[in-house]
């Protein structure tokens, strides 16, 4: 017979600290992504899919706290932003085929590719609107100040206790 045992461990006072700091920082370069991809919004789901995720299996209780700033990506025609790093890095254009690939059933087949290659005049790239790269070189230092800030005060709390 199997014994299932649960472990059950509570956060440090350190640990709230430290994460708490360090989602101050995150949630800087959050909304200035946010800010810089709403220059260039269309849909909207790109803006509202920049997330800032817990990466747990690279933090260490009260010696680590790791978080990153993504887009929430997911298979296309859903509504998570699959397409976020063609907007980031810009892409090759491609036009849609008229016709249905009988055996795979898609609209984008070799000749489409080609004749984007082939383009006399212009350009076959979309051009990138970066927006994650531009938030993190101008507000590096905001954020360095944001989790000192928070973690200072953090530490008067936990030593009011």
């Amino acid at each position: 017979m199997d014994v299932v045992r649960e472990t059950i461990t509570q956060a440090t006072p350190d640990e709230d600290a430290l994460r708490a700091a360090t989602f101050a920082g995150a949630e800087i370069f959050r909304d200035e992504a946010r800010r810089n991809a709403q220059s260039h919004i269309q849909t909207g789901t790109l803006w509202r899919n920049i997330i800032v995720k817990r990466l747990e299996e690279e933090s260490d209780g009260h010696l680590r706290q790791v978080y990153k700033v993504t887009v929430r990506k997911g298979p296309r025609g859903g509504d998570d932003a699959y397409y976020a790093g063609w907007v980031e890095r810009g892409h090759k254009f491609v036009p849609r085929n008229p016709n249905v690939d009988p055996r795979t059933g898609g609209r984008f087949g070799w000749a489409a590719h080609r004749a984007a290659a082939e383009i006399e005049y212009g350009s076959a790239r979309v051009p990138a609107y970066p927006y994650m790269r531009p938030a993190y070189e101008s507000k590096k230092g905001a954020a360095t100040e944001a989790m000192t800030k928070k973690l200072r005060e953090q530490l008067q709390r936990n030593a009011s206790r």
